[in-house]
């Protein structure tokens, strides 16, 4: 039997590893009325799955609607997923309505919230943040070599640089890259910019169902009215891009991006990189490249490109992208002077002195992850992470703020930016 002595030690080292268990927050599941606005929770053709559940960085949403269910990555990617739904419902409501239950495959007479808890849902479960994400915070320099080789793997090929093999390589890209997307022609371009949408979602039925209506009845008007939707991530940013793809195809744009990503200082294997990286759609390369135009003035912008290459999975490719616009948006209140290539995640050196990373997560909890990101980032910074600005899409945590200034970042939000303005 143990000595009373002995429980006590026993009770206080449990008690111990209490207090260790509970070190780090668990990213809450939040009721939609938590955190988004009654427009964005429900509506007449959808509904946001509850609870919300987070991965410690962002926000994993489950649209559920007449016409499929499908997920959102963030506050943006929610506010796409809607834009979507949106639009599929205006398909519906013309004389082509057979276009829409066609290329969705099923009826669409039914209600919204017969379908929840039997859909198919593409996040089942929140098991951590994706593949590729953590990545972002690490330093770029170190990791080049392997996240080429990934993305090389992720494009089914063996990489080649150099020699006979290399043309070969980049031959085969480019034909993989425009059997991809080069498929979308002016009329369906025309058709998803008068929807509001990008032309290269992965949405499926509204894929099926735009190139089947552009084909059947390509001169219809449509008294289209979006005035009720969630604005655009970034709107100035994300709208010019948009333009752009909607107008012109996609070649048209490549060539033309060959002179201005010349000009930053990548190289011409650079640049077919860029080109030709499945992962990046050519919205992702428009948006990217609009960002930093942006950027006016700011040197070393090439970084963004060649740090876009070694991207390895598509929710790493929106948060970089979202990061770049976003430091776009830091720009224009406080000038940058150059990029800073040691983070994977965009930053610049400021005009007025310091580092300024942009990460667009919207919802950082201070996780056992989150706190081994940060490490990764500052080791990857050097000293340039004394005094380093952190901007974010949303406001974190109380605790993951309280963590983040204890180990001297100083923490800022665009939206509670545009608020003090």
């Amino acid at each position: 039997m143990r000595s009373a002595s002995g429980r006590c030690a026993w009770v206080a080292l449990l008690a111990s590893g209490a207090a260790l268990a509970v070190d780090f927050e668990a990213p809450p599941a939040e009721p939609p009325a938590a955190i988004l606005s009654a427009a964005q929770r429900a509506g007449e053709n959808f509904e946001v799955e509850d609870p919300v559940r987070s991965d410690g960085l962002m926000h994993r949403y489950v649209v559920v609607s007449r016409y499929g269910t499908f997920d959102g990555y963030g506050r943006a990617g929610l506010e796409a997923r809607l834009r979507e739904v949106a639009a599929l419902a205006e398909l519906q409501k013309t004389n082509e309505a057979g276009v829409v239950v066609g290329a969705v495959g099923e009826s669409v007479a039914g209600g919204v919230r017969a379908l929840i808890g039997v859909a198919t849902h593409p996040i089942a479960t929140v098991s951590g943040v994706p593949r590729g994400v953590s990545q972002l915070f690490e330093g770029y320099a170190a990791q080049t070599k392997e996240l080429g080789e990934q993305a090389s793997s992720v494009a089914g090929r063996t990489p080649a640089t150099t020699g006979k093999g290399a043309g070969v390589v980049l031959l085969s890209d480019a034909r993989r890259y425009a059997a991809r997307y080069f498929g979308v022609n002016a009329s369906e371009r025309r058709w998803f910019g008068r929807l509001g949408v990008d032309p290269y979602t992965d949405n499926e039925p509204l894929r099926r169902a735009v190139h089947r209506y552009a084909r059947v009845d390509a001169t219809t008007q449509l008294g289209l009215k979006f005035a009720s939707l969630p604005c655009l991530p970034y709107a100035g940013t994300a709208q010019r891009a948009m333009d752009a793809i909607y107008s012109e195809h996609p070649a048209v744009l490549r060539a033309r991006r060959r002179a201005v990503l010349s000009g930053y200082g990548l190289t011409p294997d650079e640049i077919n990189a860029f080109d030709n990286a499945l992962l990046l759609n050519p919205t992702h390369q428009q948006i990217l490249e609009t960002a930093a135009k942006r950027l006016a003035g700011v040197e070393g912008r090439a970084e963004l490109f060649r740090h876009a290459t070694t991207l390895v999975s598509e929710q790493e490719v929106e948060a970089f992208v979202r990061s770049a616009v976003l430091l776009a948006e830091v720009h224009g209140r406080a000038p940058l002077a150059r990029i800073v290539a040691g983070l994977r995640l965009p930053a610049a050196r400021s005009v007025a002195g310091g580092v300024v990373v942009a990460s667009a997560f919207d919802a950082v909890s201070w996780t056992s992850d989150v706190d081994r990101y940060e490490r990764a980032a500052r080791q990857a910074l050097g000293e340039d992470a004394a005094g380093a600005q952190l901007w974010l899409a949303e406001p974190p945590s109380a605790r993951a703020a309280d963590e983040l200034r204890a180990r001297g970042w100083r923490v800022q939000t665009l939206s509670a930016a545009a608020a003090s303005e």
